[in-house]
């Protein structure tokens, strides 16, 4: 006897269907929650994993930052597991957004280690934005083109908009919290004090993630339903 599941209407479906089935999008309340819940998140395990190796914290390929990106999407790919797409939002965000973390730190990290006035580190805040430009553009340009590639948002002019939008602002805020963070920390010339390296990397991480998840949140959404022809009139 067959325990296939099956519809109202009697057809059969075949249980893997959801594995594989054209991405449908998903409520973007739904999306932002559980997106938030894992940037907080991120945020929490951040703040213990420095505090406990600070003398690791900030390597730019291995530190605590970068394995821990994973963290960013797991409520939500765990929140949505019996929604249509999941293997691609698990490849997605276990795998491919944590590399595009690691490019873009090592973009941001090479730019700064060959320009910053290493006796004077932290009081020029425009080599600072321009580190933290080159870290969130890279970062944006990076996570929402692998997002359009592995057609997790809607394709349409409409969304390709969107994400360059997404870019060009994900990699302004980028700027201005690396700037803003090192300013209010003084991380680079107290060294001797763990606590303003982790308040940097809070204040640099924190806000461009908040943004990353709505903008994921927008991209990711249902489409809209295709509006009903109009009626013609009679006559």
């Amino acid at each position: 006897m067959s325990h296939e599941p099956t519809d109202p209407a009697g057809t059969v479906h075949d249980p893997r269907e959801r594995w594989y089935s054209p991405y449908g999008g998903i409520e973007f309340g739904l999306s932002l929650r559980w997106l938030l819940a894992g940037t907080l998140l991120y945020a929490v395990l951040l703040l213990v994993a420095m505090a406990g190796r600070p003398d690791i914290a900030t390597y730019p390929l291995i530190g605590p930052s970068l394995y821990l990106t994973p963290v960013f999407g797991l409520p939500f790919v765990l929140g949505t597991l019996n929604r249509p797409g999941r293997t691609r939002r698990i490849g997605y965000f276990l795998v491919l957004l944590p590399l595009a973390h690691v490019a873009a730190n090592y973009a941001a990290w090479y730019y700064a280690s060959s320009s910053f006035d290493l006796a004077n580190p932290g009081l020029d805040p425009q080599r600072d934005r321009i580190a933290g430009a080159i870290g969130g553009t890279t970062g944006a340009a990076l996570s929402l083109g692998l997002l359009r590639l592995v057609q997790l948002t809607t394709p349409g002019r409409r969304h390709l908009v969107a994400i360059l939008i997404g870019i060009a602002a994900l990699g302004a805020l980028g700027a201005e919290a690396m700037a803003r963070g090192l300013q209010w920390t003084d991380a680079l010339r107290r060294l001797d004090d763990p606590g303003r390296a982790i308040l940097w990397y809070e204040a640099v991480h924190l806000p461009w993630q908040a943004l990353f998840a709505l903008w994921l949140a927008w991209l990711m959404r249902r489409p809209r339903e295709p509006r009903p022809p109009r009626p013609a009139l009679d006559g």
